[in-house]
């Protein structure tokens, strides 16, 4: 599989019961569409041609009635198999870089946006608004000397002060997953990292490639990931961050703080800590998120 998101392949929008992806899926796609365009259909399919074997078969039998037996027994089993058919054909595709053009304008739209209002740096998912990952906010602290001013600022958890409190992109990835799994996400910090990390490369194909490094004792998850779908992961609730921090918080029931960090040989490193069992606030405060 490719990592530059702009070589046209084709992403399948999938529902809770498919199994892991096949990449001959997305290069079969990617070949149907033949260029960049996008379509609000399916592309050309048996379907039709079942459809059109049916109809012919129905006119014939019209015309010659000494068949006419034979030929509507074809234009019927024409179209059960053309409805067959289209219900077996994959869902809609889009392109991974028209994806990714989408995200990149609502990210620099969210990071003029958190500028504006003087929000901090800090990136924290917290489980603020009820269980499952619909709970599960994007919380960015305001700094200390900037005014309450938009109706985004809101619930930031036990925080004392001001947020920007948003709902983050991986949530819906993280509910999909959650369907998708027998015993849903584990509360194992190792387990969970590996449920995740495995979501990202197979089931959701965002990146190629993430490797996970846990240390429950200290609260700390680092995730080597390679170039994907949405381009650098440093951007405001990127996805692969995004589905780290929101999984985390939902299976470990606490909030967990998220950094994104440039490693030597190009990669990025995607940093998430969490106040590890045990473990009072005070301590956990004190811990630097970039270890």
């Amino acid at each position: 599989m490719t990592a530059d998101p702009a070589d046209g392949r084709a992403v399948r929008r999938r529902s809770s019961d498919d199994s892991r992806p096949n990449a001959s899926d997305a290069e079969r796609f990617s070949r149907g569409r033949g260029d960049a365009r996008g379509f609000d259909g399916r592309v050309p399919t048996p379907s039709v041609g079942f459809a059109a074997l049916g109809a012919l078969a129905f006119v014939a039998g019209l015309a010659l009635p000494d068949g006419r037996a034979v030929l509507f027994a074809l234009a019927g089993i024409g179209g059960f198999a053309a409805v067959l058919a289209f219900e077996l054909e994959p869902e809609r595709a889009i392109e991974a870089r028209d994806a990714t053009r989408v995200y990149e304008t609502s990210a620099r739209n969210l990071a003029r946006l958190a500028e504006t209002i003087g929000a901090t740096g800090d990136r924290r998912y917290a489980p603020v608004a009820g269980g499952g990952p619909g709970g599960v906010r994007l919380v960015v602290p305001l700094a200390a000397d900037r005014p309450r001013s938009a109706d985004a600022v809101g619930d930031g958890g036990e925080a004392e002060a001001e947020t920007l409190s948003l709902e983050p992109i991986g949530a819906p990835f993280v509910a999909e997953l959650e369907r998708s799994l027998e015993d849903g996400l584990t509360g194992d910090p190792e387990r969970l990292a590996e449920q995740l990390t495995d979501a990202l490369a197979a089931r959701f194909e965002i990146v190629d490639r993430a490797d996970p490094s846990v240390s429950a004792e200290d609260g700390r998850l680092d995730v080597a990931v390679s170039a994907g779908v949405f381009g650098p992961v440093d951007r405001f609730d990127h996805p692969v961050a995004s589905i780290l921090g929101v999984g985390l918080a939902v299976g470990l029931e606490r909030p967990v703080d998220a950094i994104v960090l440039a490693e030597r040989t190009g990669e990025r490193r995607v940093t998430c800590r969490w106040e590890p069992d045990g473990t009072s606030h005070d301590d956990a405060d004190a811990g630097d998120v970039d270890g």
